[in-house]
Order: C-alpha cells, then structure tokens, then sequence
C-alpha cells in the first residue's frame, strides 16, 4: 500500500507541478481540476477556480466569442482540438499567451463527458516573433534607405560623367589647339604636358565610371551570345593598342552562353585590355579557352604578362583599386570591378591565379545557353 501511495504521489507531483498548465473541464466548459503550474501563471488560489470558474472566463471577449463558435464545436464534434493560439487573463489584469491542446476525456470521441487541456505559455517565444519583426521592419528601412541612397549615386555618377566629358574634351582639344598653333615655348611644354596628360587620366576616369554606372542599370533579358563573336568585337575595339602591342591571340572555339552581348563584349574587352597594358618584354600572347561545369561555362584568359602576387588576388577586383601607380602604368582600377559586376549579373563567379613574371589568368563562370555547344 505504501508503493501504491508513493505512486500516487508522485503522479499527483508531476501533475501539479508540470512545466505546462493542465485544466480539466466539462462539456459546458466549467472547471473541473486544475494544476498548480496554471494556478501560479493566473495568480489564482484553486478554491476560485475549480468548480467556480467556467473556461470561458479566462479568455477576453474576442477569445470567448472564439470559443463557443470554434473550439467548444471541435471539442464536441472531434473530441478535441490542437495548436490554438489564444490569450488567457489571470489576476490583476495579467494577460498571458498561450497554445491550447484539448483530447476527451473518453479517449477522444465526440461523446466525451470531460475535456483535458494542456495550457503552454508562449510568452517567451511571442517575445521573440516581436523582436524579429522589429528587427525586420528595420532591416526593410534600411535596405530601402540603402536603395535610395545607390539610386542617387548612381544617378550623380551617370550626371557628373556626362557633364564632365564636355569641359574635358574642350580642354584636350584647346591644349592640341595651342600646341599646333606655336604658343608653346620649351620652358612652357612640360606643364601643357602635365595639363594634358591629367585631362586625359580625368577623361579616361570619367568613361570608366560611366560605363561601371551602366551595368546594373542595363536590363536587358539573357539570350544566346556566341563567345567567338564577342571576341572579335572585343579586339575590334581595342584597336590600336592590339596593334602597337603586336598582341598574338590565341582563342579556342568557344560556346554559346546565356547573357548579354554589349556587357560580354565589355568584359573581354576589359581583360584584354589588362593583358596588353600589364605586358612584359615579351611579345603579349593572351589565350582564351572554355570548359563545361554543369549548367555553366568556365572561361579563361591567360596571359604571359607581368603577374602579380597571389596575395593580391582579391585586392585587383575592388573598386579603383591599383597595384600600380598611374605613372607606372595608366588606369584608373575600374576595369576589373567591372568584370566582377557583369560576371556576378550573370550568375557566375571570377578569380585570378598569377605570380610575378609568369602571366595571369582570370577566370570566370557564364551560363550555358540552351543550344550552346562547342
């Protein structure tokens, strides 16, 4: 009999000090028991509630007109109901949130005489559904400041560009102008030098950053492009460097891809511009292949030029970022970021691999075209 008394004890324990609130109520929604643990939450003593208290007045209003048009149906019609989000109100105006499970007594059939509800506390977790909200609202203002703030800049980078090309001109052309005309004297040729060749550094940044402005802005839907063709534009372009350079390209067939024709042009462009600039003594030799990986096109283009350490690796894709000074080698180290960006509005991914003395290699990944092929 003592076991049986322990046993009764401690199921009675564990019942009136379970982590959850336990209520046991009947078909008209009257209290019939209720643990310890609910009792503490509502601040209630357990002669108010048992046999005193009917369910419905824990709840507000909204929750009682909720309860007799949904939950009491569930429960006679079910025998039972789960995960029912409501308030419950304890004493002194203390309101609690809380998720409801409800089985019958008679092992939930409809028929039920009594209904068992286990009662767990969310405060905690609507706590932190609060929080998270107003960490995503803010995130959204944010994020939204910050499209506002990009949408100016580049509206200032578009505008100032434009407006700066045309002083820029007339003051290359006036100083070729003055040149021509004899009014300069030896004494005075070297600061008309400086003059021009500054306008010309300003001219050069202000084309860079208008073509960097363009590339997000172009929206233009991914179609077939054949790599060969942008290639060849590519070198077309360049012209008169390729020329002086002697450059020797040698360039595989390549594939079709998914993207946007002017963009490609101005990403091979741009790295074969980088390996005719950033040359050795040698004859420039740029080489050009394609591999399949998956749905994607691995391109290279390697060149025999000056390299670079491997430590500056992510340092030549940032923006106006220059390993070399201005007058070591022109540039303004915006062509690589511009790589960056068209590659990543593709969908794909650029690296380097290079080494003082022993060339580049950039490469970078673009979709495959639906009828691609090599």
């Amino acid at each position: 009999m003592s076991s049986d008394r322990a046993n009764t004890q401690n199921s009675n324990d564990i019942y009136q000090y379970a982590l959850c609130g336990l209520l046991t109520i009947n078909s008209q929604g009257e209290v019939l028991q209720v643990n310890k643990t609910l009792l503490e939450w509502l601040g209630y003593e357990k002669d108010l509630v048992v046999g005193k208290l009917n369910f419905r007045e824990l709840l507000d209003v909204g929750g009682k007109i909720y309860f007799e048009t949904h939950l009491m149906p569930l429960l006679q019609m079910q025998g039972g109901f789960r995960e029912i989000q409501v308030d419950i109100k304890g004493a002194k105006g203390r309101k609690i949130p809380v998720l409801l499970n409800a089985i019958g007594d008679n092992e939930g059939r409809s028929d039920s005489s009594k209904y068992h509800i286990t009662i767990v506390d969310i405060t905690q977790r609507k706590h932190y559904e609060s929080e998270l909200l107003e960490a995503r609202k803010e995130a959204e203002l944010k994020t939204e400041r910050l499209r506002e703030i990009n949408t100016d800049l580049e509206r200032f980078a578009h505008v100032a560009s434009h407006d700066l090309q045309a002083p820029l001109r007339t003051i290359v052309g006036m100083l070729s102008l003055v040149k021509k005309k004899g009014f300069v004297t030896d004494e005075s040729k070297k600061y008309f030098d400086l003059i021009e060749t500054n306008a010309r550094r300003m001219r050069m940044m202000v084309l860079d950053l208008l073509e960097y402005s363009r590339i997000d802005k172009e929206t233009e839907k991914l179609k077939p492009v054949d790599l060969n063709g942008v290639c060849s534009q590519a070198i077309e372009a360049l012209g008169s460097s390729i020329d002086e350079s002697s450059a020797e390209f040698q360039i595989d067939d390549l594939p079709k891809v998914a993207g946007s024709e002017i963009q490609l042009i101005r990403l091979f462009q741009n790295l074969f511009s980088n390996a005719v600039k950033y040359r050795s003594d040698a004859k420039p030799i740029i080489r050009v292949t394609a591999q399949a990986k998956g749905d994607f096109y691995a391109i290279s283009v390697a060149d025999n030029g000056i390299g670079f350490e491997s430590e500056n690796t992510e340092r030549v894709f940032r923006f106006m970022e220059r390993l070399h000074s201005k007058d070591e080698i022109e540039g303004t180290g915006i062509g690589l970021s511009s790589c960056k960006q068209i590659v990543k509005r593709h969908g794909g991914e650029i690296w380097a691999n290079s080494s003082p003395g022993k060339g580049s290699t950039f490469t970078f990944t673009l979709p495959a075209s639906e009828d691609s092929g090599q």
